[in-house]
């Protein structure tokens, strides 16, 4: 991955990962006086939102919400990237819709020289920072609580992403 770096100086490094949002609260960890039963409100809807985010070495990020989670939606968000930051070292995981997909390597294909694809190793989460800004947007926004409406889960989760600064440091994550 460092030989990317000094290969393409001009290109910033990011990491990008997708994450379902339920509508739904989530109960991690939580103080209930001993010998009470502890209760979860659940809302018992199957309504949720699909979050893409990418996140660099210095701090820029680009987070989106949709509908689906899948090679048509990811070519679409690769294309919003693109747009914002025009080239970079994208580090992805083996998901099926990223690895698989004809669709998704035709895009990669036809801009490989703005976008240098670096795959993480299969079945390492840990490996990527993104996770992190997801574990953290689910305990903000959907710890232990539960939203009036779909639609004020969504505007949190957007508030949230848009200003919560995500600095992780990416040698912690990325060893060489």
């Amino acid at each position: 991955m460092w030989y990317y770096k000094d290969k393409y100086p001009n290109h910033p490094l990011f990491c990008e990962d997708e994450s379902t949002f339920l509508y739904d609260s989530i109960s991690r960890k939580v103080w209930v006086v001993k010998g009470r039963e502890y209760r979860r409100l659940v809302t018992g809807s199957h309504k949720k939102v699909h979050a893409y985010g990418f996140l660099s070495e210095n701090g820029k990020k680009m987070f989106t919400l949709r509908k689906n989670m899948n090679a048509e939606e990811f070519v679409k968000v690769l294309s919003k990237f693109l747009h914002k930051f025009k080239r970079a070292i994208l580090i992805l995981d083996k998901a099926p819709w990223h690895k698989k997909s004809k669709k998704v390597q035709k895009y990669l294909k036809e801009h490989r020289r703005e976008l240098k694809i670096i795959w993480f190793p299969s079945g390492c989460p840990e490996m990527n920072p993104v996770e992190e800004c997801w574990r953290q947007a689910k305990g903000e926004v959907n710890g232990g609580r539960i939203h009036e409406s779909f639609e004020r889960m969504v505007k949190e989760l957007r508030y949230f992403m848009k200003y919560t600064e995500f600095r992780q440091n990416m040698g912690k994550y990325l060893r060489p």
